[in-house]
């Protein structure tokens, strides 16, 4: 488990002391076997849609894109996997599967994807919105 963790949590180097909280939070989404068709049933999403924002967002994509964990991020997941997203969730998995399409099957540079994905799913402007 040890050098799976350092292989999938490397590029965080010294900070990652800091953020054991959330990498345990993705772990355990990982670790989840109903979650695809519990968040795909729940938002009418494809399960092949949430599959893939899944691995990108909190699977291999954290080590391939070296992103950091995002609590905000986690929480969202698991909220919409018990059945209580928010709007606001929703807006995350959008995010994630538009941004996950155009770096996994487009072939676009990670930044870029994020900007678009951003644009018409600005779920950080929102969730900043939401915590004032």
């Amino acid at each position: 488990m040890v050098d799976s963790q350092n292989a999938r949590w490397g590029h965080l180097g010294i900070y990652a002391k800091y953020l054991r909280a959330e990498m345990a939070l993705y772990d355990e989404i990982m670790g989840m076997n109903e979650d695809i068709r519990l968040i795909s049933d729940y938002c009418g999403i494809s399960a092949r849609e949430t599959q893939r924002a899944k691995d990108y967002a909190f699977g291999s994509g954290v080590s391939q894109y070296e992103f950091w964990p995002s609590i905000d991020m986690a929480k969202a997941w698991l909220r919409m996997a018990r059945g209580q997203g928010t709007a606001i969730d929703r807006v995350f998995l959008q995010h994630e599967i538009l941004e996950s399409d155009l770096v996994i099957n487009q072939g676009m540079n990670q930044p870029s994807a994020h900007e678009i994905a951003q644009a018409q799913y600005g779920w950080s402007v929102l969730l900043r919105q939401g915590n004032q």
